[in-house]
């Protein structure tokens, strides 16, 4: 089968599109035959090595976390959607699974959920790792009607899709971007867009109610200068650090933390597949590169400053 695939740890330059054996099947797995696969940021952590202990030294290693498809076999023991079926999901590749940059994946069949109805099969592609990750993000971030919220990185993967829900649920949104994405934003559904390049929401006098760094560098002291009393910072990138003052912040009190995670459990799949039918969200697809100019899609992830979802078509 053809697959995009990392030859060692490293930068760009390590990353083929080539030939690869077809994925073995094993019980209680299924193999879905991939047709758009999203570039997301753990992707090129693991290629970099940046999780080498979790991720391995088997080469040539296969990116790509989230996937969309049709089933093509299904292993034994295996349940939920039939061969044949439309499917979306995610492979564990921080732990060594292999990735969705290719044409066939096997994956253990309860990481597939039905596709939601009515988009297409790249929008779809866009949808486990990033909306998944917003969705939990959110979660944390507790009840927002009429509260504040800023979104750090308001227009990336993750930032987007927390923009949309976040005002369908009554939050009054304030946007942190690049000044050439503020319309975007606005677009999105955020009340008010900051240029963070020209401005420190951390060194003003607004104070937000909670703070979803969707981008995932914002230091808790900054963080804690711009929330409100009882605030929470949601984070999507918890280090060793945050997480020690997370523990500590739940017995000395103040500005509360929260992780930003994928989980990707069936009700969450269920509550996506809901907030996209009711128009609450969808997925922006800034670029669809084709597999074998995947490393395009991955130079446009990691120069930054793309709208939504870079997305491999793969079929």
């Amino acid at each position: 089968m053809k697959a995009f695939f990392a030859t060692a740890y490293g930068g760009p330059t390590v990353m083929r599109f080539g030939e690869l054996p077809e994925p073995a099947l094993g019980p209680g797995q299924v193999v879905v035959a991939v047709r758009a696969a999203s570039v997301n940021p753990v992707d090129v952590k693991v290629r970099e090595g940046q999780a080498r202990l979790l991720s391995g030294r088997t080469f040539p290693k296969v990116l790509g976390t989230d996937f969309s498809g049709t089933v093509a076999a299904s292993g034994a023991g295996a349940s939920g959607p039939a061969v044949g079926a439309a499917v979306i999901g995610t492979s564990r590749i921080m732990f060594g699974a292999p990735g969705s940059h290719a044409e066939r994946v096997a994956v253990p069949a309860r990481r597939v959920f039905a596709m939601p109805p009515g988009i297409s099969f790249e929008a779809a592609a866009a949808l486990p790792v990033a909306a998944l990750t917003a969705l939990s993000g959110l979660r944390g971030c507790g009840d927002l009607q009429g509260k504040s919220l800023l979104v750090t990185g308001a227009t990336g993967g993750v930032g987007h899709f927390a923009v949309q829900i976040a005002r369908s649920r009554g939050a009054r949104v304030t946007a942190v971007c690049s000044a050439r994405n503020h319309a975007r934003a606005l677009a999105l559904g955020a009340d008010d867009a900051l240029d963070y390049r020209h401005e420190d929401f951390t060194r003003g006098k607004r104070r937000w109610d909670a703070i979803l760094d969707a981008h995932g560098h914002l230091p808790y002291p900054d963080a804690a200068r711009a929330l409100a009393d009882g605030g929470v910072l949601a984070t999507t990138l918890p280090g060793p650090r945050i997480v020690l003052r997370a523990l500590w912040r739940r017995i000395a009190g103040g500005p509360r933390i929260a992780f930003a995670n994928l989980r990707d459990r069936p009700e969450d799949y269920a509550e996506l597949t809901r907030v996209l039918a009711l128009g609450q969200a969808s997925a922006v697809v800034a670029r669809v590169c084709p597999l074998e100019r995947a490393a395009e899609a991955f130079a446009a992830l990691e120069a930054g400053g793309t709208v939504g979802k870079v997305v491999v078509r793969i079929a």
